[in-house]
């Protein structure tokens, strides 16, 4: 009725100014009650601008966000084409999965052990070929503003990461940070790449980074205030004299550099009382036997870190797979000798890694609630250039998604026979974006407020409700 009303669809089929019968007398009966005429239309306005969520809005509690920094090519991993010339297929075979119709490349037969708790974008598409702005674009939601190679140098200009908006807009309500970035920021050529951190929303919704290598056995994170524990009592003690000396200050109530150092003394405080990420961080607590599911490497066990922080409540967690996990000379930007970097290294550690996550994950009874997204900055061209490589290509790539509710075991989206274009449904990097947030009960049309006072809305583009289809 409401849908009617709003369409000003009259009761003998006439557009206009009209409505029928049943329309009719339920106004009469509203306003029997004291709801008028111009207040019931106005009702109807708004539930036509904002209409009841799909059922698949709020299914996470949490996301993991695994970015393969480089770009994978999507023709050998998740989208082979084994039809297609030796020139555009490649060295590798294809392997079944555990769905039928879905074939995997033969170098990741773990996760094609477990197609049925995924599904694989096959079609994702956007226009940037340059590394720091793709990534920037994936990472955000947004195309970098400033023009690619600028995006090599973070600034407080920039937008913010999604775990940034999303730690804006759910912070004070939980004892753990909302967003956290394992194992460290992205650093090329020494230079910081934008898009990691809250840009213009202000330092105070960065991520917590651990820095360190997990697979260390003296692993400790660095910079997180978690040194040797401090009595309970001692704490509270702390707490009160700082709280006292602060009351006795007297300052402006809105004098931003002391409200964010508030903030933080406020978070150093929760973090310390609860002993939640101290926990998280002790990945000595693992069993050895998951310590080595998930490989004891740099990666496996940057990801299995990435599972504890989850488990112990924080929001989204982004495990960033660059080239430090590989030695420095390896990683997924293969412009040459493609297929035995992907065959020796890339493919097996992350195979392994990423099943292993999403086994544990579905065994606790966490996937339902926690939305994995495996993704790139872009893929690989599909013909193979003459160093045995593929180079830069965002026309079309793959991203796998699996938990939040999706079903599983199914593709949404597809590439053309090379693999070189959108053959169905497109998905943008800005609803992919809008999908996360859209997964964790957040509106992507939210608004909030820059470290200048400036309302931005976190998202323009619309989720893709249609993969929980």
């Amino acid at each position: 009725m409401a849908s009617r009303l709003a369409n000003n669809a009259c009761g003998d089929g006439r557009p206009g100014h009209g409505m029928n019968r049943r329309a009719l007398l339920r106004v009469g009966s509203v306003g029997l009650v004291g709801l008028s005429l111009p207040h019931l239309l106005q009702q109807q306005a708004r539930a036509a601008k904002n209409p009841a969520p799909h059922p698949s809005f709020g299914r996470a509690k949490s996301c993991i966000l695994i970015f393969l920094k480089g770009g994978p090519s999507h023709l050998d991993t998740f989208d082979p084409k084994p039809a297609a010339p030796a020139e555009i297929r490649g060295e590798f075979g294809v392997i079944p999965t555990n769905v039928p119709d879905i074939q995997f490349s033969e170098h990741v037969p773990c996760l094609a052990g477990q197609v049925d708790k995924f599904t694989v974008v096959r079609s994702l598409t956007h226009r940037d070929n340059g590394h720091p702005s793709a990534a920037y674009e994936m990472t955000t939601g947004h195309a970098y503003p400033r023009g690619m190679n600028l995006a090599e140098i973070s600034t407080r200009e920039d937008h913010p990461h999604i775990g940034s908006s999303v730690a804006a807009l759910d912070r004070g309500k939980c004892a753990m940070p909302p967003f956290a970035l394992v194992p460290d920021y992205l650093v090329v050529n020494g230079q910081f790449r934008s898009g990691q951190n809250a840009g213009f929303l202000g330092n105070r919704f960065d991520p917590l980074v651990p820095h360190g290598d997990p697979s260390r056995d003296d692993f400790r994170p660095g910079d997180l205030g978690l040194g040797e524990p401090v009595e309970a009592d001692r704490l509270r003690d702390r707490r009160a004299l700082l709280s006292d000396l602060n009351g006795r200050l007297a300052r402006p109530v809105s004098a931003s550099p002391l409200s964010e150092m508030d903030s933080y003394r406020e978070k150093a405080f929760s973090l310390l009382e609860t002993g939640l990420t101290r926990r998280a961080f002790d990945l000595q607590a693992e069993p050895l036997a998951v310590r080595e599911r998930y490989g004891r490497n740099f990666f496996g066990q940057s990801v299995l870190l990435g599972r504890r922080l989850l488990e112990a409540g924080v929001r989204l967690v982004h495990v960033n797979c660059m080239s430090s996990i590989f030695g420095g000379d390896k990683n997924w930007d293969t412009h040459k000798d493609n297929f035995n970097l992907l065959r020796q290294i890339l493919l097996p550690r992350t195979d392994r890694a990423i099943a292993a996550l999403v086994a544990d994950l579905s065994a606790s009874g966490l996937l339902d609630e926690t939305l994995v997204v495996v993704t790139g900055e872009f893929g690989r061209t599909p013909k193979i250039n003459p160093n045995a490589g593929r180079d830069h290509w965002p026309q079309v790539f793959s991203v796998l998604l699996a938990g939040g509710g999706l079903s599983g075991g199914r593709t949404f989206g597809s590439s053309d026979k090379h693999g070189a274009s959108p053959a169905s449904s497109p998905v943008t990097s800005s609803e992919l974006a809008a999908t996360i947030f859209h997964a964790l009960g957040i509106d992507p049309h939210s608004q909030l407020t820059t470290q200048v006072g400036r309302p931005w809305q976190i998202s323009d583009a619309r989720p893709v409700v249609e993969l929980w289809a």
